[in-house]
């Protein structure tokens, strides 16, 4: 672990919602994830430069020479613009040519993406990242991959998914990939199946659905839990709106204690979350983009094509919810505090169901992941997570009032 990511570790376990600096605290948080050129520095260290790290001539000129050694083009500007502007890439096109420019081997790539880009790693039901995918792991150029790529000739278009047909899962696309010892077998894979690379996240898909019929059913955990968190009010066990559950899930459903009827936290619209985090100094832009919604959800519950961001946060938020919550209702008790284990276990739990669909692991330097794995630390990890939330809720009222 290095040195970043090993202090933004340290941040889970020194914060508490019950510090009266609580707030001071996540905003010292948010301004110390780091930024893409901080990254790259460390990668190009790790890549052999022995330069000054803070000459960014220098910077620019090691990595266009590990570009143009590889006769992969890239202009000195676009490279200065992270390094002086602290412009973040995240075209997925430069992170590969990275990969290749330095002869990343696939675990690396993988790390790469994580890391570096934060973003997902290869997706391989995508026909052009299949065959970079290919490539790594043979060791071929960049060249040689976009001669397979020209030969293959990719379809943009996305089409929804359809669980009731024929669905092959990224898993089963990389274990074909894999046993391939030719170019001719993968292009001749990827052409009798090309009508199956017109989705992509499908395993990623069926880990929402599954995780949504267990939260949000009329016997499911939201219903149950909702139980206990208004044990005055009689709950009828019916499918309920998305926008209702994520209510609750945020802990935006509490009502005024003298009035039954005003709730304390009234989102703008049932749509999105944008209105309290855009512009929201207690939440990192990157965690902010892309947050979890209603809108989001019902696209993925019907098969729509939804970007990979929204659907590795709704993998996390709804894994998370369900980890702690069905804790809650089985013990028929609001504030059951955290087991030592539990923190690990649910970590675990949500790893395997990111790393499966093709996704990341939780990293502490996605200030997205970080949310999450801060309030699992806690001895209360949903209600941790509910008072960040409501935290962001507040703070957005004081900076509007």
């Amino acid at each position: 672990m290095g040195d970043y990511t090993q202090f933004m570790a340290e941040q889970e376990s020194q914060i508490s919602p019950e510090d009266e600096n609580y707030k001071e605290k996540l905003l010292a948080v948010a301004g110390s994830f780091r930024d893409f050129d901080k990254a790259l520095d460390e990668f190009i260290v790790q890549k052999g430069f022995e330069g000054d790290i803070s000459d960014i001539d220098a910077k620019v000129k090691f990595i266009k020479e590990k570009f143009k050694d590889e006769e992969i083009p890239i202009e000195n500007r676009n490279i200065k613009n992270w390094f002086v502007n602290h412009v973040r890439s995240d075209k997925r096109l430069i992170a590969f040519q990275f990969c290749f420019a330095f002869h990343l081997d696939i675990a690396e790539t993988q790390n790469f993406f994580r890391r570096i880009y934060l973003q997902r790693g290869i997706d391989c039901h995508d026909i052009t990242e299949a065959i970079y995918y290919y490539c790594i792991c043979h060791g071929l150029s960049y060249s040689q991959a976009q001669e397979l790529i020209a030969k293959a000739n990719p379809d943009s278009k996305k089409r929804p998914i359809d669980f009731n047909g024929d669905v092959l899962f990224t898993g089963t696309i990389i274990e074909e990939i894999d046993r391939f010892e030719t170019q001719e077998e993968l292009l001749d894979f990827l052409d009798k199946n090309r009508a199956q690379f017109g989705y992509n996240n499908a395993t990623a898909y069926r880990y929402i659905n599954q995780l949504w019929k267990l939260i949000g059913g009329p016997k499911g955990i939201a219903n149950g839990e909702a139980k206990l968190l208004f044990p005055a009010e009689k709950v009828i066990e019916k499918n309920r709106a998305i926008s209702d559950i994520y209510d609750q899930i945020f802990g935006f459903k509490d009502y005024d204690i003298y009035d039954k009827n005003s709730r304390l936290f009234k989102v703008k619209t049932d749509r999105t979350l944008q209105p309290i985090l855009k512009g929201n100094s207690l939440i990192h832009p990157l965690a902010s983009a892309s947050f979890p919604d209603r809108q989001g959800l019902d696209a993925i519950l019907k098969g729509n094509n939804k970007s990979p961001e929204v659907v590795r946060k709704t993998i996390i938020l709804l894994a998370f919810y369900r980890y702690w919550a069905e804790i809650c209702v089985k013990n028929n008790n609001l504030y059951c505090e955290a087991q030592p284990d539990e923190t690990a276990r649910c970590m675990a739990s949500m790893n395997k169901m990111l790393t499966d669909a093709g996704y990341p692991a939780l990293y502490e330097g996605n200030p997205y992941d970080w949310i999450f794995m801060f309030a699992a630390q806690d001895a209360y990890p949903l209600d941790a997570f509910r008072f960040f939330m409501r935290e962001l809720y507040l703070n957005k009222a004081e900076t509007e009032s």
